[in-house]
């Protein structure tokens, strides 16, 4: 299964992606233009190009594009997709070359524009070259260094961090969240003219300890490259008379613990979340990082209906205390509880967690703030409820384990599992397209025609012999 990679140094930025949109059936036509890889295609709202035919599964397929290469996936669709005459396997990454032709049932999708090519000018050039959205390499180091030399001073936050404040080119509109991590703001990039989401980290002593760590470092690089479309994007770094900060994209809406505690979510509307918040792990995870941290708080869902993952590591770098002890007890797993090493299963289980309590309405296993039932010997969750089909009842169970051998391995696989169980139930109307298919549709039309002209004639031979009779 393709997966969606961030920019690295030296790829330079893609050109947008054109797709245009025939439906052969009406021959209407319609284009879309996209800035950010990858593309998801399906009939559900939440994708990025909603295609609303019952023939389209609600996650049908994937565009990722880069200066080098464009590529498309079926994620294992009822219907399938054709690429220039060619039935695709699912979940396997192909080639769109120039002039491609992706066929989805009635819909013709083609990809007009230039074809990606390899950048030039080195290095430095693609830098220069670069999108000022994301931050360069060696940004987040530098403000770990900060960090590390800053000792806590309160009153430099209250004199320097107020609305209408301006620091650098970003000016202070208002504060919108506050935490031992620091405080936030709603800020205007005087330069950009975007308003962003401007976050004072909070210096302590504690973070020399992490700093010291080459691995943890290499991390914090990592979470700095992190663009996808499920993962907030971090913009820019810096320090200030108040010690450094963060520049984020800002967001409208609410974070998923609020809209939990207003309404309970039905289980498909439940079931595209959790799918959103695994095409971030997946994207993460195949960069090297693990979020530690993952909850309901740390989950946004905008007013779009786009849904974004928070804090994706950089609590657990910039923050203070050991590292591995980051987490939140509702939704840690039982290697966190032990101080144990933390991977890509880790996630895997608070995501499936997170799953667990929107279908079910309650957490997977009894916790307070010091100890889990998912530590005791045999322990197993409690993911059955009304209306939770039996495949997601099993998937949650595994995923759910206190064995990390026996979780989904990653966000893929992890992801893999839920489109799989969204697509059963979810399954939209076969495409018949097979002689034999079209050939009996015409037997039925015509069976049915023919019977319709038998009882009109029928009828009219009634009342012929009424009038005759009368």
């Amino acid at each position: 299964m393709g997966t969606a990679r961030s920019l690295r140094a030296g790829e330079g930025v893609p050109a947008p992606l054109v797709v245009r949109v025939e439906d052969t059936s009406d021959h209407s036509t319609v284009e879309y233009t996209f800035t950010h890889s990858p593309v998801r295609i399906g009939r559900s709202a939440r994708n990025d190009l909603p295609l609303h035919h019952r023939f389209v599964s609600a996650s049908h397929g994937l565009v990722e594009f880069s200066p080098r290469e464009r590529s498309y996936t079926d994620l294992g669709s009822t219907n399938g997709s054709v690429l220039d005459g060619a039935q695709l396997a699912p979940r396997v990454a192909v080639p769109l070359g120039p002039g491609a032709e992706l066929l989805i049932g009635s819909l013709r999708l083609t990809f007009p524009g230039a074809a990606p090519v390899l950048a030039t000018g080195g290095e430095d050039a693609a830098l220069e070259s670069a999108s000022p959205s994301v931050i360069r390499p060696g940004g987040i180091t530098a403000v770990m260094q900060q960090i590390a030399r800053a000792p806590t001073l309160d009153q430099a936050w209250q004199d320097v961090l107020f609305p209408g404040s301006v620091i650098g080119r970003f000016e202070l509109v208002r504060e919108i969240g506050r935490g031992s991590f620091g405080v936030v703001f709603e800020a205007e990039d005087r330069q950009l003219r975007r308003r962003v989401a401007f976050k004072a980290v909070r210096p302590g002593r504690t973070s020399q300890v992490q700093l010291r760590q080459e691995q943890l470092q290499k991390e914090a690089e990592a979470i700095a490259q992190l663009t996808h479309p499920n993962i907030v994007t971090l913009y820019d770094a810096g320090t200030c008379q108040s010690g450094p900060y963060l520049v984020l994209e800002l967001l409208r809406g609410e974070t998923l613990y609020d809209a939990m505690r207003r309404s309970r979510l039905g289980l498909s509307q439940a079931i595209e979340v959790a799918i959103e918040i695994a095409w971030a792990l997946d994207h993460a995870h195949a960069a090297g990082v693990v979020h530690r941290d993952l909850k309901p708080a740390n989950v946004f869902v905008c007013s779009t209906g786009a849904v974004k993952v928070l804090d994706f590591g950089i609590a657990s770098v910039l923050g203070g205390g050991d590292v591995r002890a980051v987490g939140t007890p509702a939704y840690m797993a039982p290697e966190q509880w032990r101080m144990g090493q933390q991977e890509p299963r880790t996630d895997v289980y608070a995501a499936a967690a997170i799953l667990c309590e929107l279908v079910t309405g309650r957490l997977p296993y009894r916790v307070t703030r010091d100890w889990s039932a998912a530590l005791e010997p045999g322990a197993r969750p409690s993911v059955e409820a009304p209306g939770v089909p039996e495949e997601l009842a099993h998937l949650l169970r595994r995923a759910l384990s206190p064995d990390a051998a026996e979780r989904p391995r990653d966000g893929a696989e992890w992801l893999a599992a839920l489109l799989a169980i969204q697509e059963r139930l979810d399954r939209p109307r076969p495409v018949e397209t097979s002689p034999i298919d079209m050939a009996r549709r015409w037997a039925s039309r015509i069976e049915w025609r023919v019977a319709l002209v038998a009882a009109g004639i029928t009828a009219a031979a009634g009342v012929l012999l009424y009038e005759l009779l009368r």
